[in-house]
């Protein structure tokens, strides 16, 4: 009955929406249809800038959307945030995170708020569009610790592409010039460049280009902490990338203590996640 009533609610605010003429309205219709229905501090701006709606809990900028919609808040989240990324390493106050495919910003806020704000994030993006939206997102919510890169983390210091898609969650990098170009970088690299110690957090999501940052970070994997990599076996038809396997055996090789999820969702179970012992 919740499935059912949940899609009239929807067909009937699509509708309205349909009859509502400007931007504007339409976002403080969805704003106000999201207070009643999903959280009072909920709200949805419309941005000029990028013909874009915000997606806000209180004076906080969660997403930045092209379609916008009612069913968000920030509990909600953060308890996916919770879930996935963080299912076996919570930031906590002064941590160095590194946040390989950090598109939008959807984790940014919720590492900003658990680090305290006294940490340092450096959130990677390869998209340029998405590493646009990141870099709003922390000027938005007056995020200073997080240093936003638009680069490619692989396996070799190299000039890549990025074809990039309405759908930024499934945009990927190539060799072959198609697309965007974009540097590409080694963690090694990367560590090296900023000075950078010690990671207590590398989290990584970066649509089947997992093997490849193995190979340029002998290094960077010797000073971190926690990982918990997303590996895209499912978007790929060839049985013997194996992603998830190697990535465990690489981790055990390196000495962390491995674990997974098993819920049955293949992008959630995608998620393979490592403790240094």
């Amino acid at each position: 009955m919740k499935n059912i009533a949940k899609k009239i609610i929807a067909t009937v605010i699509n509708t309205l929406m349909a009859l509502i003429p400007q931007k504007r309205n339409k976002a403080a219709f969805l704003g106000w249809v999201s207070r009643l229905l999903m959280n009072a501090n909920n709200n949805v701006e419309y941005d000029r800038n990028y013909d874009m709606y915000w997606l806000k809990n209180n004076d906080e900028y969660l997403y930045l959307v092209k379609d916008p919609y009612f069913n968000f808040s920030k509990k909600k989240l953060y308890k996916s945030i919770e879930k996935i990324a963080c299912h076996y390493y919570t930031p906590k106050k002064g941590d160095v995170i590194i946040d390989v495919g950090a598109g939008i910003g959807t984790e940014t806020l919720f590492f900003n708020e658990k680090t305290e704000n006294k940490g340092k994030i450096y959130s990677i993006e390869a998209s340029k569009s998405s590493h646009q939206k990141l870099v709003e997102l922390c000027k938005k919510n007056g995020i200073s610790i997080s240093e936003n890169l638009n680069i490619a983390i692989t396996d070799q210091n190299q000039k890549l592409w990025i074809e990039e898609t309405e759908n930024y969650q499934v945009d990927a990098i190539n060799r072959v010039q198609k697309g965007i170009p974009v540097d590409g970088l080694t963690l090694d690299t990367l560590i090296k460049e900023k000075n950078i110690e010690q990671i207590d957090f590398l989290k990584v999501n970066i649509e089947g280009s997992e093997l490849q940052m193995i190979e340029g970070m002998k290094d960077a994997i010797k000073i971190t902490k926690n990982i918990a990599v997303s590996c895209h076996d499912f978007l790929f038809n060839d049985q013997n990338l194996n992603i998830k396997t190697k990535m465990s055996e690489f981790l055990k090789a390196n000495n962390f203590e491995v674990s997974y999820n098993n819920t049955g969702h293949k992008v959630v179970d995608s998620w393979v996640y490592g403790k240094q012992l």
